[in-house]
C-alpha cells in the first residue's frame, strides 16, 4: 500500500515537473521512470531515494539557481542501475538526454547525472555541489537509517559473494573516509558530515569484523 502511495505521489510530481517544460509525452516518460525506480532490485536506489531528493530540493529551493535541472538531475540519475555495471551513470544520462531532447535543461541535467559517477572528483557549481551532497546524504543520516541503508545494499549486490562484497564496500568506504571532508558544500558538512565519518567507520568495522 505504501508503494502504491508514493508511486502515486512521484507521478504527481513528475506531471508537474514536465508540464512546466513542455516535455514531449510526458505521461508515457513518468511512467517510463517510476517503473524503472520500483524494479523488484531496488532496494535503496528506488523510489523512495527519489522522493528524498525532490524534497531536500524542495528544502533548498531557494539556495538552488536552477531548481529544474537539479530535479531532472533526481528523476534521471539512477534511472540505470546495475550493481555490476560500470555504466550506470553515462546510461542514465543518455536516457535523460533522449527524453529531454531539444530543452535547454537537458544538456545540464545530462552532465550532473554523469558528476554522480564519483561525488567527490573534479569541479562542481555551487547547484550541482549541492545536489551531489544530497545524493550522498544518506551517509550522514541517524544510525537506524544508515544501517538500514547499508542492508539495503548488500541486498543490492546479492549476486556478489560475500567476501567480495565485503572487501569492495570496505575499499569504497574507506576512500570516502579518507577524503578530507564528506560533502562538498559547508551546509551538508555542518549539517551530516560527523555523523557521516561515525557511520562509515561504523560500516567498515562491522564489514572487516
Amino acid at each position: 500500500m505504501a508503494d502504491i502511495v508514493l508511486r502515486a505521489a512521484l507521478l504527481e510530481r513528475w506531471r508537474a515537473f514536465s508540464n512546466l517544460l513542455a516535455v514531449r509525452d510526458g505521461a508515457a516518460k513518468g511512467e517510463a521512470l517510476v517503473n524503472a525506480y520500483a524494479g523488484p532490485a531496488r532496494r535503496y536506489h528506488g523510489l523512495a531515494h527519489i522522493a528524498f531528493l525532490l524534497g531536500e530540493i524542495d528544502r533548498h529551493a531557494a539556495l538552488i539557481e536552477n531548481i529544474a535541472v537539479l530535479q531532472g538531475a533526481a528523476w534521471y540519475h539512477d534511472a540505470v542501475y546495475d550493481p555490476l555495471a560500470r555504466d550506470n551513470e553515462e546510461l542514465s544520462a543518455a536516457w535523460a538526454r533522449r527524453d529531454l531532447e531539444g530543452l535547454s535543461c537537458a544538456e545540464p541535467i545530462a552532465t550532473l547525472i554523469e558528476k554522480t559517477k564519483s561525488h567527490h572528483a573534479g569541479d562542481a557549481t555551487p547547484d550541482e555541489a549541492l545536489f551531489l551532497d544530497m545524493d550522498f546524504a544518506i551517509l550522514g543520516a541517524p544510525m537506524e537509517i544508515y544501517a538500514a541503508y547499508a542492508t539495503a545494499i548488500r541486498e543490492e549486490y546479492a549476486a556478489v559473494p560475500d567476501n567480495r562484497f565485503r572487501a569492495g564496500r570496505a575499499s569504497f568506504l574507506g576512500g570516502v573516509l579518507a577524503q578530507p571532508r564528506m560533502f562538498r558544500t559547508d551546509l551538508y558538512e555542518a549539517e551530516r558530515g560527523a555523523r557521516a565519518r561515525e557511520n562509515l567507520v561504523w560500516e567498515i568495522g562491522r564489514l572487516r569484523a
